[in-house]
């Protein structure tokens, strides 16, 4: 780095080392399945974050890819809280309701834990289906 000033220019070497965010995640291998659900029933289940950094992280929760979606034009996977600060070396739950509309097998979401200047982005995949009655044989 180099100062200016009016009499004077002085030269200052700086070294530093960076450090960058980084999480995991629980379940590991980032898979939320709800199962079979009722049509207008809602099921919560959840995951956790943990911040491994020696400093506040903050996440945000985006969905990149995702099947079909509610008749009523809500959605079917409701993120509580879809974005937040981790505080250094704790751990986050995130909240996750199923709440379909309409029969269909192909609830599914694909979620990006995106947390700037991470290294190795993490993902959360849902999938869900929904059906009218308690009981459902399928013909193949």
């Amino acid at each position: 780095m180099v100062l200016f000033s009016e009499y004077t220019t002085v030269s200052v070497v700086i070294k530093g080392i960076g450090v960058r965010p980084e999480v995991t995640i629980e379940p590991e291998e980032g898979l939320i399945a709800f199962g079979n659900v009722l049509v207008n029933e809602t099921v919560e289940k959840a995951f956790k974050i943990k911040n491994v950094s020696s400093f506040p992280v903050k996440f945000n929760l985006q969905s990149q890819v995702h099947g079909c979606t509610n008749k009523k034009k809500t959605v079917p996977f409701v993120l509580i809280p879809a974005t937040a600060t981790i505080p250094a070396k704790t751990t986050y739950e995130v909240k996750i309701l199923f709440q379909p509309d309409h029969v269909d097998n192909n609830y599914f979401d694909v979620l990006l834990i995106d947390i700037p200047n991470q290294i190795k982005p993490k993902q959360v995949y849902l999938r869900g289906q929904a059906y009218d009655r308690q009981l459902a044989i399928r013909m193949q």
